[in-house]
């Protein structure tokens, strides 16, 4: 009886990791010296934060199926968060990368980041 027992229980076990890993998308983040980012498919929601106490602006550039959509900024100071939700392109393919805003010379920006709407 104790092995059907065991039999039984890592079955629904391993049936409960196949549902679990099924599950919903996992947010993608992504930072740089000054601002940290995520990007959330179940809620299709940007968050943005200001890392750094150096009077630079943080931001997110994203396109939707190739078509390049208006900044994400965040310039309420460091610490702050912004958070943003998509609301066009449900479905589509989606790429951003987060940068701080230099005065004067090349912004500082991650890689390119690739999800879905």
């Amino acid at each position: 009886m104790r092995k059907a027992t065991k039999l039984t229980l890592a079955a629904t076990m391993s049936a409960a990791a196949l549902f679990a890993a099924a599950g919903p998308a996992a947010a993608s983040n992504t930072s740089v010296t000054g601002a940290a980012a995520y990007y959330d498919p179940n809620r299709n929601n940007f968050g943005l934060q200001d890392t750094k106490a150096d009077g630079n602006s943080v931001f997110i550039e994203y396109w939707i199926n190739e078509v390049k959509q208006p900044r994400i900024v965040n310039y309420n100071g460091n610490g702050s968060w912004r958070d943003y939700v998509v609301t066009v392109g449900e479905g589509g393919a989606l790429r951003w990368k987060l940068c701080v805003d230099i005065s004067f010379s090349p912004d500082r920006c991650s890689g390119m980041v690739y999800d879905r709407v």
